[in-house]
């Protein structure tokens, strides 16, 4: 089923870093930007290799660095040690940066105010004046060195105290630092902003910043592997920077170069996009004081090198590729059908991909466009064409022509960052784990439209279980094992559009396998780009959901929508819900966020929704009838639905994230948006579902090996089968069986006393029980019920018209219940009888 990655990280062997030229101008004259989860300058990869310098002893000018001489010299010593960032505390003065363009180094500008740990009381006329004040002095900083290549970033503040943010509270503290992001942006919308957290305020969430800095001093490797991938979801979509990290000397110094050498390897096994060790030098002042007994420094006071400044010198000319391990070979398959518009841009950055074993296949699924011919004009590429049979069909077709160990799927409105396929082989990372993913992002390029979608839910999200274990990881880009594939039976070709890669994750894990996830193991996957797109989409997510559900009923709720064990992360208000654990007193050292999966408030949108909708139209008619009681009720029911939509809406636009830059009326206008693709989208997964429903169950898969003889008809709703072999796989295919009948089947979970519960009709239920004594037969014993609720609704309503005198009402509503009972018994009696003697196995011991 699976094999596994063994990850050696290589010990560190001396520094190979020449020392620097006089004036790198490939680098010293360019702006450094984000590029998916890393930097770049000048379209390549920027390695964020930093480390810290300073806060030292005031100068005569109050400048806090060394003097100038001082500064060359260590700059000059960074440089030569393949560092590439600085990373200061307070704003740096003009020596400063003078020096640090000389020596191609770029800094990682920290900019000091007096935060909020500095008040007394923290009333809101305390906050507002803070605001302003700080407002001020990142206004000027930004200003002084607005347009300035040699500045990477600028840091807003570094750690604010776990205390402070309860004391103030948290959204004050986080929208506060987003204004000052924002003021930022406003001066140079090109420079980098970040805020500088830390493990105790994990949860402190500031929108605006351009990338994500975390401080991390963890000395266990394991502890800390795991929490940088949990930073790594956090981040999201953005860089993830360690601002800080190191490890006191208290010997000779050996065992904090072991320490960084081992971390340094998990950064960038882990995929983060830079760090800044911490720190240059022993020598630290903090105000007026120098601090005594720390020792951090890669160099002495006196600059003296430490065995740790070789260590990180190694590692700062490596990246991903220098990892030693024997990388699996790797088939990408992308399957296409009538790509024109996407499979250019899909091939152009896949073909660049410079992984050492890698084929590309193309499948052309039947394209009627130039699909094909931009395929062929790839040398790199295999082209193989099919007939058109749709998506998991194409995929099978690319199982059976690649050649290498791991197949990966890409889609062709899809494209890869150039590490991706390096971290989806890293995820293979222990025994069992049997196929890998990682995130799907829309192009930041791609406009407001697509951005509106990618806020709205039921898109290509992946769900975990785990920081680094998945339930579900999206077919946009997915790799497993060929051999796992292949010992599946591959993908189930009923799925023609969507919904292959959930059954097949479902059942890998039914077998036993783990499906890994790495956060690095980005694509850029570009969303619909309408409304009308979107929403077409999902009908076809729920023609193809309720497929889905008839092979695996026992990961369905009663209302026909997928019951994840994991948590779902993406999909604007129907992501995970968050809460924080803060510690008794709020006392504990990581205080963390954690991720719950199906919420009240997803019930609320995907079935409540879609149940209120109807009840206002019924609302709405009832209204139409003229006045009186029943008219009354209507327009309380339609009063109710009304205000239920627009809270759903509302919170739906408040959860909205539209880009802090846009003006005001535009924010309005992308939070409406996000708000009615929230409304809109569960009434079209439903209209999905419920015009292929019972064609789906038509189709629900059994194996006829199983089923039972023909059953004797005994009393209390009891078949009798003569029976000798396993329990549990007959009545699995029996009920798949009776579920081709077109009744709604919800298997029975572990913790049901029933195998199965039956929906022959709106009031009336059955459980399905089976016992395989007396020996060698099999009992299966059918219950029916009245559900409760429902039946109490109606007697309700029916009770309220009678007491108005709504008569031909009455007789209507009262006629539609007495039906449904009708029809409910008859397809739990005896049309369930007819279709298990009609059954293959039952049908050919009559004959």
């Amino acid at each position: 089923m699976s094999r596994e990655i063994s990850l050696i990280t290589v010990p560190h062997v001396g520094s190979p870093v020449a020392p620097a030229p006089s004036h790198p101008e490939d680098i010293a004259t360019s702006r450094v930007r984000v590029d998916g989860k890393f930097f770049s300058v000048d379209g390549r990869r920027f390695p964020f290799r930093g480390v810290s310098y300073g806060t030292f002893q005031p100068r005569g000018d109050s400048e806090r660095f060394p003097e100038r001489e001082q500064m060359k010299l260590d700059l000059s010593e960074m440089a030569a040690s393949g560092f590439t960032v600085v990373r200061t505390y307070t704003e740096p003065g003009g020596d400063l940066l003078e020096l640090a363009d000389e020596w191609g180094l770029k800094l990682f500008a920290g900019i000091h105010f007096d935060d909020w740990r500095y008040l007394v009381g923290g009333s809101k006329r305390q906050q507002r004046s803070l605001l302003r004040s700080a407002r001020l002095d990142i206004e000027r900083a930004a200003r002084r060195l607005r347009g300035t290549p040699t500045v990477a970033a600028l840091s807003l503040a570094n750690e604010v105290p776990a205390d402070v943010v309860r004391w103030i509270g948290t959204d004050a503290i986080a929208s506060a630092l987003g204004e000052l992001a924002d003021a930022v942006h406003d001066i140079d919308d090109e420079t980098l902003v970040t805020y500088a957290n830390y493990p105790s305020t994990e949860y402190l969430q500031v929108a605006g910043l351009d990338f994500v800095t975390f401080n991390l001093f963890l000395e266990e490797d394991e502890p800390f592997r795991r929490y940088v991938t949990r930073l790594q979801h956090l981040a999201g979509h953005l860089p993830l920077v360690i601002g800080e990290l190191g490890m006191h000397v208290d010997d000779d110094g050996s065992a904090q170069a072991a320490a960084l050498d081992r971390h340094l390897g998990t950064l960038v096994e882990r995929g983060c996009a830079g760090y800044c060790v911490f720190s240059w030098t022993d020598e630290w002042w903090v105000g007026d004081a120098a601090v005594e007994g720390w020792h951090f420094g890669l160099t002495t006071s006196e600059r003296a090198p430490r065995p740790a400044l070789e260590a990180v010198a190694s590692w700062n000319e490596r990246d991903v590729r220098d990892i030693d391990l024997k990388w699996p070979s790797i088939s990408v398959v992308i399957c296409a059908y009538n790509a024109v518009a996407t499979l250019d841009e899909c091939l152009r950055h896949t073909v660049a991909l410079d992984y050492p074993e890698l084929e590309i296949i193309v499948v052309d699924d039947g394209s009627t466009d130039a699909t094909p011919s931009i395929a062929a004009s790839y040398p790199e590429v295999r082209l193989v064409t099919i007939p058109h049979g749709g998506l998991a069909t194409a995929r099978n077709a690319g199982i059976q022509v690649a050649h290498h160990e791991v197949v990966a799927y890409l889609d062709s409105d899809a494209y890869p960052t150039p590490e991706w396929p390096y971290f989806l082989s890293l995820g293979f990372d222990r025994p069992g784990t049997a196929g890998c993913g990682g995130p799907n992002v829309g192009p930041p390029k791609d406009g407001s439209a697509a951005e509106r979608v990618s806020q709205a839910p039921g898109g290509p999200v992946h769900v975990l279980l785990d920081d680094d274990r998945a339930e579900h990881i999206p077919g946009c880009n997915m790799a497993f094992w060929r051999d796992t594939l292949v010992e599946l039976g591959g993908f189930d070709p009923i799925f023609t559009t969507a919904g292959d890669d959930v059954d097949l994750c479902w059942r890998l894990l039914d077998h036993g396998g783990e499906i890994g996830y790495h956060p690095a193991a980005l694509v850029w996957h570009h969303r619909r780009g309408s409304i009308r797109a979107y929403l077409r989409q999902q009908r076809g997510y729920g023609r193809s959901e309720a497929l889905v559900e008839t092979r695996h009923p026992a990961r369905f709720t009663r209302f026909g929508s997928a019951r994840w064990r994991g948590a779902i992360y993406g999909g604007g208000a129907l992501a995970a819900r968050e809460s924080v654990y803060r510690g008794v007193l709020g006392a504990a050292a990581f205080q963390s966020i954690y991720r719950t999966g199906r919420t009240a408030l997803t019930v609320a949108y995907q079935i409540g929704t879609p149940i209120v909708v109807f009840t206002l139209a019924a609302a709405i008619a009832g209204m139409s009838i003229g006045d009186g009681p029943v008219a009354d009720a209507a327009r309380v029911a339609a009063v109710l639905s009304v205000v239920f939509l627009i809270s759903l809406a509302f919170d739906s636009a408040r959860r909205a994230s539209p880009s802090r830059r846009m003006p005001l009326w535009r924010r309005l206008g992308f939070r409406l948006a996000v708000a009615s693709l929230h409304l809109t989208q569960p009434l079209a997964r439903l209209t999905g579902r419920s015009l292929s429903h019972r064609s789906a169950r038509r189709g629900t898969p059994y194996d006829p090996t199983f089923l039972p003889g023909a059953p004797v008809q005994c009393r209390h709703g009891t078949m009798l089968f003569a029976f000798d072999g396993d329990r549990s796989a007959t009545m699995r295919a029996l009920l798949s069986y009776v579920s081709r009948s077109g009744i709604k089947m919800i298997l029975g979970s572990s913790w049901d006393s029933h195998d199965a519960h039956l929906l022959p009709s709106f009031l009336l239920g059955a459980t399905v029980t089976s016992s395989a004594y007396p020996e060698h037969w099999l009992q299966v014993r059918v219950r029916r019920f009245i559900r409760l609720k429902l039946a109490l609704v109606s007697v309700a309503v029916i009770t309220f018209m009678v007491r108005e005198r709504a008569v031909l009402l009455t007789g209507a509503v009262a006629t539609v219940v007495l039906i449904d009972v009708i029809v409910g018994w008859w397809r739990s009696g005896p049309h369930l009888r007819r279709v298990i003697r009609s059954a293959p196995a039952c049908h050919s011991e009559v004959s």
